[in-house]
């Protein structure tokens, strides 16, 4: 019994590495990847920052005309569970461009239940003009936490730029 599972073990062992191992002539491969990079390049994860300090700062600021970080447009937003997903498109395609979300860490309860989420854009001194469109991933449980109020307010997005009371997108609540 030991003779023949010691000639059949590296048998076996050859085997199992050439099925685990990548093909490189493999057609599907090059395909897959592309899309895999594609999303990548796509998506990007906002920085979240709970300070209500530096909120109310750049909030004045926004309202009385005085704008923080380059501009953007909002072209969507829609909910998937606990992320918020803001498509939006800005000049640039040199640098690689940082967004952040700011909450002051208050949750007004009134009539509809909201949060006030402020969106900056860094191009990090991104001269090029080509326009970029992107998904900004925002991680509710990760800003918020798991708490009640996360599904049931709706989110108000407001960028630097905008300096009415409106928020430039609204997300609400999925209950």
């Amino acid at each position: 019994m030991k003779k023949t599972l010691f000639t059949f073990l590296p048998l076996f062992i050859i085997v199992l590495l050439n099925l685990s191992c990548s093909n490189s002539d493999d057609k599907n491969s090059p395909l897959l990847q592309d899309a895999v990079n594609q999303i990548q390049n796509e998506v990007l994860n906002a920085k979240l920052r709970i300070n209500e300090e530096v909120f109310n700062t750049i909030n004045t600021n926004r309202t009385n005309k005085i704008s923080k970080g380059e501009a953007y447009s909002i072209n969507n937003v829609k909910r998937v569970g606990d992320f918020l997903q803001i498509n939006l498109s800005y000049s640039g395609g040199c640098k690689i461009h940082d967004f952040e979300i700011i909450w002051d860490g208050i949750v007004y309860t009134d009539k509809p239940c909201h949060m006030n989420l402020l969106l900056i854009h860094n191009a990090n001194n991104d001269t090029c003009e080509a326009l970029i469109t992107k998904t900004i991933v925002v991680n509710l449980e990760e800003l918020i936490g798991d708490v009640l109020y996360k599904d049931n307010c709706a989110y108000h997005i407001y960028s630097t730029y905008n300096s009415s009371e409106f928020a430039d997108a609204v997300i609400e609540g999925v209950n």
